[in-house]
């Protein structure tokens, strides 16, 4: 499986509750009022039937003492997939198709698309559009949660997520992505500032994440690093950043992966983010676990990890 760069950065925050909690908590505080005990779900039963329909990131929750999933698909295309609602209603009957055999009842299904792309959003949230509101409690209806980063402002971002600052600097690459290289300038000096004034930098990885991001899109890096080291006058923890940086080969990887194809760097690139994701996910990435990951060399299995990592509730489930 290949990993988009946008899918993986995406997968590896908000694969998260908690960040799953805040999005509610922003964007739908109707459903957050309503939902608890929100925790990430192994996909792959689900989607056995339907493997061309991808469930991006799905977690079930309690609605009162009822089990509910949530359920968030990524989309970043320059163009508007018109086929989303019907890959949407695909996840569904995955989703409930594997549900009633444990279940007496149809759990409830709530569906979130995060936006982020270069076009107008125009597709309805509720599908169909019905001009004859009799009709209304006999059709098929599609409801969906839409979190389109175009429409949020940089200073709305920065407010709501000031709790989860791996949250708000992703928020912020991820709406920009598509920007020239001056649309980092907020989320690169919120990143400044925060080494600025941090004697030990505790969301390196975090840090390192978002500027990776950046990197593999934009293609960029001596950019990228010269606008940090101008932001904070070439401050002496900048500057051990960086090299830090540069050193754990995550740029230079995803780097070599990205322009030139070279298996070697796809390979580090990919061993990387499983070992950022484990630190990220858990704060620790056991020794056994380093050595294993760097002792295979295959894309496939890497992949496999990659993808148990992401899905993992607690670090005994990827022993």
């Amino acid at each position: 499986m290949d990993i988009q760069p946008h899918d993986s950065f995406f997968k590896q925050i908000f694969s998260d509750p908690k960040r799953v909690k805040l999005l509610l908590d922003i964007f739908a505080k109707d459903v957050a009022k309503s939902i608890h005990s929100i925790s990430l779900v192994n996909t792959e039963k689900f989607s056995s039937k339907f493997q061309k329909f991808m469930l991006d990131l799905l977690f079930s929750c309690k609605v009162k003492d009822q089990d509910a999933y949530i359920r968030i698909v990524l989309e970043h295309k320059s163009y508007l997939d018109k086929e989303l609602p019907i890959q949407l209603l695909y996840y569904n009957a995955a989703i409930w198709e594997e549900a009633i055999k444990e279940k007496e009842y149809y759990p409830p299904i709530i569906n979130i698309v995060f936006y982020h792309g270069k076009g107008e959003w125009n597709i309805p949230t509720s599908l169909p559009v019905l001009e004859d509101q009799n009709l209304e409690k006999y059709v098929s209806k599609l409801n969906y949660i839409l979190i389109d980063l175009n429409k949020v402002s940089d200073e709305d971002i920065i407010s709501e997520t000031y709790q989860d600052l791996c949250a708000q600097w992703a928020m912020l690459a991820m709406k920009h992505i598509f920007d020239s290289i001056k649309g980092f300038i907020k989320v690169l000096e919120l990143i400044a500032d925060y080494i600025l004034s941090h004697d030990y930098i505790e969301k390196s990885h975090c840090i390192f994440l978002t500027l990776d991001y950046i990197v593999s899109v934009k293609n960029n890096p001596e950019e990228v690093e010269s606008i940090l080291k101008e932001l904070t006058g070439g401050d002496e923890k900048v500057m051990t950043l960086t090299e830090k940086w540069k050193m754990e080969g995550l740029q230079e990887g995803l780097q070599k992966g990205l322009q030139e194809g070279l298996e070697k760097g796809v390979i580090k690139a990919k061993k990387d983010a499983i070992k950022s994701v484990i630190l990220i996910k858990f704060g620790l990435l056991p020794k056994d676990f380093e050595e294993k990951i760097e002792n295979t060399d295959d894309i496939k299995t890497l992949d496999d990890m990659f993808k148990k990592v992401i899905l993992a509730t607690k670090i005994e489930e990827i022993q």
